[in-house]
């Protein structure tokens, strides 16, 4: 019993020396009993000096254990407890340096730091209600893909049972449209056959008759330049006549006309008597320079109708009239092409149903716990990078790209991890002096499937990292909610000793 109580005591000793020193770490603190009175470096090579050069502000241990509370060693490490959050492990440079690192203040001076530990963790405990609210969420989106995964599947088992008769039922159905639009072409062919045979006509027909109205211009032209020529030899021989009468001897009167004629400009004003032949140069109609003032004799505008230009260049132009008119939609020759569209669609449709058939039914492939990656098939995931775009695809293959045009495969499907936290991809092109390329990319949890981080770590081998709700797991739902739970017991310990006044 004695014994006993000595071990005990021994014990307590220890625990309470333990506690006494600065920025211990409570997982370390069996190395620090002071037992014996000395103390051995933790790790490395071993090495013992005398517990009291323990955190005496030098350096003894080349791990830097002797002085886990101070700054005399560059790879130690100071503990905060931080009573009231999370603790921490803070490296020894920050330690006496002024700055309060430790929410408890304690790897500064007594009385320097003002303990904050409260407040992070308020703030701690809201972002951790969030997290835990999210991971729920997530959680109960990978459900929802279990029951999607499995409704996909029993949808491929019904459809495996008809889907070469339906394939076979959807071709027929296609040829047939074929044969409708061929036969609705053909008319169409004619139809526009018989209007344009009508437009040759009517555009022969408007070239006749401009031939027959340009043919008619010219007959008048020429009647009226043989009219001209008649004028000019009547003014030719009254200017003959005129000259024979101006050679003999002018009588008073003549003279008389004469000067009238010449002062109106109008010639049978000299054979017209004076008193009706003379006019007053204030009565004419012209000015000075002999232009038209754009007045009538009674006193109103000239006015002369052009003809519009615009209104008739707007009836016809030979860009609108070369412009095909527009197809129409609800022809019954559109709507034969488009039900061929639909139904060829439908067939694709089919084709790929048997395509997974085989893929996810006859072939022996690992689809993660529950089917839940069936969920993915078919679906594809990019990562942008500066340079290089990485693409990968569930149960298919990853390619890099770079720009539209170059690609390579980088590897195709191979399968999960153990743990289905990794996907591999190999066998995918050859890469000189290495070999076939190959990928593996980290799944984690995540509200939804987002690739990224696509890199080439060593030559020709790619990796990338991919979130999903697919992964996330009850446990770390537990974990985020002890995390919570350990705070709120730190807050309440740290009540408790602001009531006894121990902080």
């Amino acid at each position: 019993m004695q014994a006993l109580y000595v071990l005990a005591l021994f014990a307590g000793l220890a625990l309470a020396q333990t506690d006494n020193l600065r920025g211990v770490n409570p997982d370390l603190a069996s190395h620090y009993s002071g037992k014996g009175g000395a103390f051995t470096c933790i790790s490395g090579i071993p090495k013992t000096i005398p517990f009291s050069r323990v955190n005496d502000d030098y350096c003894d241990c080349p791990d830097g254990s002797d002085e886990p509370g101070t700054s005399a060693c560059h790879n130690g490490r100071f503990y905060c407890r931080n009573l009231g959050h999370e603790s921490r492990l803070l490296a020894s440079a920050f330690v006496d340096d002024g700055v309060c690192d430790c929410c408890d203040g304690a790897d500064e001076p007594k009385g320097k730091c003002q303990n904050t530990c409260l407040q992070a963790a308020a703030v701690r405990k809201e972002e951790l209600r969030g997290k835990i609210q999210l991971h729920e969420h997530m959680l109960n989106r990978k459900k929802e893909y279990t029951t999607k995964a499995s409704t996909f599947k029993e949808e491929l088992k019904l459809k495996a049972e008809t889907i070469d008769e339906d394939i076979a039922r959807q071709q027929a159905e296609i040829d047939n449209l074929k044969g409708e639009v061929t036969r609705l072409e053909a008319e169409e062919a004619a139809r526009q056959a018989e209007i344009a045979a009508a437009n040759q006509a009517a555009e022969e027909a408007r070239k006749a008759e401009a031939e027959a109205q340009a043919e008619q211009a010219a007959s008048l032209q020429g009647e009226e330049a043989a009219s001209s020529m008649d004028f000019k030899a009547d003014e030719g021989e009254h200017a003959e006549g005129q000259a024979q009468q101006e050679e003999r001897e002018e009588t008073p009167e003549e003279r008389g006309r004469r000067i009238a004629s010449q002062w109106t400009n109008d010639p049978e004003a000299a054979a017209v008597p004076e008193s009706e032949g003379h006019l007053n140069p204030d009565d004419q109609e012209e000015d000075v320079d002999g232009h038209y003032d754009g007045t009538e004799d009674d006193g109103t505008e000239g006015h002369f109708d052009y003809p519009n230009t615009e209104a008739q260049s707007s009836d016809y132009h030979p860009d609108h009239a070369r412009r095909p008119p527009r197809p129409d939609p609800y022809s019954p020759l559109n709507k034969a092409r488009a039900a061929v569209m639909e139904a060829e669609r439908k067939l694709q449709g089919l084709q790929k149903d048997k395509e997974n058939i085989g893929t996810f039914l006859h072939r022996p492939l690992d689809l993660g716990p529950d089917d839940i990656f069936l969920a993915l098939a078919n679906k594809c995931f990019t990562s942008y990078q500066t340079r290089w775009t990485y693409e990968i695809c569930m149960f298919d293959k990853a390619v890099q790209k770079e720009g539209y045009t170059n690609s390579v495969v980088v590897g195709r499907w191979y399968g999960f991890s153990d743990d289905y936290r990794t996907m591999y991809f190999t066998g995918g092109d050859e890469c000189w002096n290495v070999g076939p390329r190959s990928m593996t990319v980290a799944l984690s949890c995540g509200w939804d499937e987002r690739l990224s981080d696509g890199e080439e770590p060593s030559t020709c081998a790619y990796a990338a990292k991919l979130t999903t709700p697919a992964v996330c797991t009850e446990a770390e739902l537990h974990e985020l909610q002890q995390q919570l739970e350990n705070l709120e017991a730190f807050e309440k310990e740290v009540q408790e000793k602001i009531l006894k006044d121990e902080l």
